[in-house]
């Protein structure tokens, strides 16, 4: 039907400019002419119940037949049948009418009798046809000597129906709350239409305009607006059965005429007072801060002074352009109490909500006024069950540090926090909505910039998928319904603002960050706020409760990794750090540094640091907020990297947060294990202060740094409310106040902690097993000659092997192998040499990342000599008895037993613990005697103990028996003592004395 309906535009058109033309021609043939447009039908038309062109209708709408050839005489056609028919087929070659089937036969009525108000010819009859039981299709009229009964396609109409589809997006919503409300989708396939709404009678029309219409905007008072008899009675039911406002169409209405009927409705004493209509003209103002369209003068009333702003404004709180019929009146709807009208809309998704609605299932019924199309949607209203429960019970956390928090809420997507109390000496309270719709909102918390004025856009609580704000921090719209009041909610009696809810509460600004206490976290399910008769706080809807525990930061171990030569953010997170590195304190030249320190109470510093950027504990702090954060003197976090001496005329070398970047020195937090690690590019020359020499022995230590005398302080003086709260800069303070003087905010004073551990930059080196007395590397003549050894490179290095025969060797070869380096640094990589001879000979090397670090002679061999083996022997002393303090000295032979030279590390252990150690190079049957003196006994505990000398091949050890020093606290060691040194000084000094004295003399 589309292309006939198409096809029939087209033939309109060329119709109009053909029938122009005729009309000049053939004046002078009136009468014949006459006959023959009367058969065609050329002074008939079909219109819509307004007079316009009725070409397609939809089914429902009445359509016209109007003709200036109805004979109007006293015997004419008034009265007379015609038929109404339905269009079979159409001639295609002529365009016109060729077959078609009786509907129903229909009488010529005077307009009068009709809902059209007067026809566009020149007589008062008319053929109405009422389309409502009509299929779609075209049709006709037939039966009169003047309508033809094979009219042409352009002397018919079609009948289209008219598609409506009305849905809810829920299936339920709650009487109160976030989920109170939905989304209502209307489509139709007409471009503009208007709908009766009703849900079979179950709702009043104040209660269907309640959800249709912004409930909130000017606390209600748009709501009573629709409500009034001014308004109501501009909506009446039309000719066609559709709504109208003003006598016609919504978009007919002019401005003007809307404000006129707006103002008196506002104007009107039993409507509002003065107070509300200032109430309505602040909310519409306030929707758009460029323009007052409202204004009112000194009486009171209300001017619409910008009309046509005006009714932009009211169409964003009333999109459906939702009104409540007049019921009174000749047009006064049918039901008028239970519908509404959604007059000249288009298809539209908006949002509608059900605060207040009677809880119960609906099936809400959408008829559009002048056709037939309709549809249903049901929804369930449930009564708000409203709840909360926190994530953890309790949130432990050091204080200073970034606690991560979660909130599950049901029957509602916003709730109030109010967090700490008047016994943890702060409060604030926060204002929490699921915007991710997972019911749950998620947050963290910066402790260290908790009660403070942060810089940071996001401040001291930030969430990634949902809206949290603080009201001290943040305040705004959010907060609209809080409410503080004095002993019960509609006392009438208020506390204005937060900070007058805290005086009340006796709680005083903060003078240092919060410190390590309970912190309750206390979930209302609504904006009021109590200050008991006790001066205690209370929630008037408790729903959930919570305690962030924030205890004292601590300092524990710290500790070196090495990892491969890489920038030092190639690895972004702890688990591929910690992959990626291996255990130690000499880290290779050009590898990467990892330090470990074990630290909690400094992460919210951090971030604060990096602008209040909390993805920096997920992705990396670069060395620029390192270094802004340990240049704030009075917060006493000292960071120090340095070498342990200095060299020449320089300053110690250490490391140089201010000028490198993250490929340089690259800092991860875990805030939830309490672990910070600096990653250090070792190769970069803007990583270190100055060109490191291998062999540099560097200090890592992280202080907590306090004064002697005062705590940290944001300000020397006393601090006052209000005035004083939340205003601190984050960093403003220090030891009493000075911010040059440093007092780590969460120690008392003279309470200064630290941590460190050493490590040794040292150089890219390896060395190989099976060494011969020639100092040639033995490869034994096999399809798997192997190559051994132990390096300084980082394990996980791009590390090989690489054999090369001499140029005389026939065949020659070479050949490379990639190896792994085993965490204890040693290597194995395995060649095929058996095409070559014994006593071949070549070189060998250990390449890293494709250059050679070590270079050494080798030999094929038949087979491979016994390593090497270093043996213990003759420890001296064995078992031995010291006194506590007493300084020992130890020796013993350490002999090469295997048939390989080779270095090891000697050790002399105490139970277990190295106390000294020795670098020991021995070839094949050579020994060596080591002596480690100056053995301090002081740090032991009277005891026994297993002392020995240690290789990695061999030990031997005896008992070390550690007496308790003599005191000389009683008469019996006085005496002995007295005694004893009497004796032996008399003896000793008297013999050595004599004997000096006599030898220097007789010589």
């Amino acid at each position: 039907m589309t292309n006939e309906t198409n096809t029939r535009k087209k033939a309109n058109a060329v119709f109009f400019s053909l029938i122009v033309v005729l009309s000049m021609v053939t004046v002078g043939f009136a009468g014949f002419a006459g006959s023959a447009a009367a058969q065609a039908g050329n002074n008939s038309d079909y219109v819509d119940i307004d007079g316009g062109s009725a070409d397609v209708v939809f089914q429902g709408q009445n359509v016209y037949l109007v003709s200036d050839d109805f004979d109007t005489g006293s015997s004419g056609d008034l009265g007379a049948t015609v038929n109404l028919r339905s269009v079979d087929n159409y001639d295609t070659d002529a365009d016109e009418v060729s077959s078609s089937s009786q509907v129903e036969q229909l009488e010529v009525e005077d307009v009068d009798d009709t809902d059209l108000s007067s026809t566009p010819t020149s007589n008062d009859l008319v053929v109405e046809i009422d389309t409502g039981d009509l299929e779609s299709g075209d049709y006709f009229i037939s039966g009169l000597d003047f309508l033809a009964s094979f009219p042409d396609q352009d002397d018919t109409f079609e009948v289209t129906t008219q598609s409506l589809s009305a849905e809810f997006d829920d299936e339920e919503v709650t009487d109160e709350g976030a989920n109170s409300d939905t989304d209502l989708d209307i489509s139709s396939n007409r471009g503009t239409y208007s709908l009766n709404v009703s849900a079979d009678g179950d709702l009043s029309t104040e209660e269907l305009i309640e959800i249709f219409v912004d409930q909130n905007a000017a606390g209600g008072l748009l709501v009573d607006l629709h409500l009034t008899d001014q308004v109501r009675n501009e909506v009446t039911v039309g000719a066609d059965d559709d709504p109208e406002i003003d006598g016609g169409s919504y978009g007919d209405l002019s401005d003007s005429a809307f404000a006129t009927v707006i103002e008196s409705a506002l104007n009107d004493d039993s409507n509002f007072d003065n107070s509300e209509r200032q109430t309505f003209v602040d909310a519409v103002n306030d929707l758009d801060s460029s323009s007052d369209p409202l204004s009112t003068d000194s009486s009171g009333d209300v001017s619409i002074d910008d009309a046509s702003e005006f009714r932009d404004r009211f169409e964003t709180l009333n999109p459906y352009r939702a009104f409540a019929y007049s019921d009174s009146g000749s047009n006064s709807a049918e039901d008028a109490g239970e519908k509404i009208a959604l007059i000249d809309i288009n298809d539209r998704d908006e949002t509608v909500d059900f605060v207040g609605t009677p809880t119960g299932d609906y099936e809400f019924s959408f008829d559009v006024g002048d056709t037939e199309a309709s549809d249903t949607s049901s929804i369930t209203v449930n009564e708000q069950d409203q709840s909360a429960s926190w994530g953890q019970g309790v949130y432990t956390q050091a204080a200073g540090d970034v606690v991560n928090m979660s909130v599950e809420l049901e029957d509602d997507d916003s709730a109030y926090v109010q967090v700490g109390d008047e016994d943890s000496g702060y409060l604030d309270i926060l204002y929490v909505e699921d915007d991710d719709d997972d019911q749950e909102v998620s947050f963290q918390v910066n402790t260290r910039t908790v009660g403070t004025n942060p810089s940071s856009a996001d401040g001291s609580y930030y969430s990634e998928d949902d809206i949290v704000e603080s009201m001290a921090e943040d305040g705004g719209s959010n907060f609209d319904d809080v409410t503080f009041w004095d002993e019960e909610v509609d006392s009438g009696s208020t506390y204005s603002t937060l900070n007058d809810y805290r005086n009340a509460l006796d709680i005083n600004p903060l003078v240092r960050p919060i410190q390590p206490t309970d912190y309750p976290l206390a979930v209302n399910g609504n904006g009021d706020f109590i200050v008991n008769d006790d001066d205690e706080s209370e929630l008037d809807n408790e729903l959930a409760l919570a305690t962030l525990d924030l205890i004292q930061p601590e300092l524990g171990d710290v500790t070196t990794w090495t990892a491969p030569s890489d920038n030092a953010d190639a690895d972004d997170s702890r688990q591929a750090i910690v992959d990626a590195a291996t255990e130690r304190s000499d880290i290779a030249e050009d590898d990467r540094l990892v330090i470990q320190m074990e630290a909690t109470g400094l992460y919210g510093a951090m971030v604060e640091k990096a602008g209040g950027d909390y993805t920096a504990l997920e992705d990396g702090f670069a060395p620029g907020t390192v270094q802004s954060l340990l240049n704030e003197d009075g917060e006493g976090i000292n960071l120090n990297v340095e070498a342990e001496s200095a060299t020449g005329n320089q300053e110690e070398t250490g490391l140089d947060f201010g000028a490198s970047d993250e490929s340089d020195i690259f800092t991860l937090a875990d805030n939830e294990n309490g672990e910070l690690f600096i990653v250090v590019d070792t190769s970069s020359s803007s990583a270190f202060t100055n060109d490191i020499d291998t062999g540099e022995e560097f200090t890592a230590e992280l202080e907590y740094e306090t004064d002697d005398e005062d705590q940290y302080r944001f300000q020397s003086g006393p601090v006052s409310a209000p005035g004083d709260y939340d205003t601190f800069a984050p960093f403003t303070g220090g030891a009493d106040g000075d911010s040059t003087e440093a007092a780590y905010p969460y120690f008392q004073t003279d309470s200064t902690e630290s941590t460190s551990s050493t490590f040794t930059i040292v150089e890219e080196e390896a060395s190989f097993d099976n060494v011969n007395a020639d100092g040639q590397v033995q490869i034994a003549l096999s399809e798997s000659g192997t190559v051994s050894g132990s390096t300084s490179v980082a394990p996980g290095s791009d590390a090989s092997v690489r054999i090369q025969s001499d140029q005389d060797v026939t065949p020659s070869f070479i050949e490379t192998s990639d190896v792994n380096i085993s965490n204890d640094g040693s290597f194995s990589a395995e060649f095929d040499v058996s095409a070559q001879s014994v006593n071949d000979t070549g070189t060998v090397n250990f390449r890293v990342g494709g250059s050679s670090i070590t270079s050494s002679d080798m030999q094929i061999v038949e087979t491979v000599g016994e390593p090497a083996n270093f043996e213990v022997s003759d420890l001296d002393p064995q078992d031995v008895t010291v006194t506590q303090g007493d300084v020992i000295s130890v020796s013993a032979t350490v002999e090469n037993t295997g048939e390989n030279s080779a270095t090891q590390t000697v050790e002399f252990q105490i139970d277990g613990d190295a106390v000294a150690e020795e670098e020991v190079e021995l070839g094949s049957g050579e020994d060596t005697t080591v002596e480690f003196t100056d053995i301090d006994t002081s740090s032991l505990d009277a005891g026994d103990y297993e002392h020995g000398v240690f290789t990695d091949d061999d030990s031997q050890t005896a008992t070390l028996t550690v007496e308790e020093a003599d005191t000389g606290g009683d008469d019996d060691s006085t005496d002995d003592s007295t005694d004893d040194s009497t004796d032996d000084s008399t003896d000793d000094s008297t013999d050595d004395s004599t004997d000096d004295s006599t030898d220097d003399s007789t010589d």
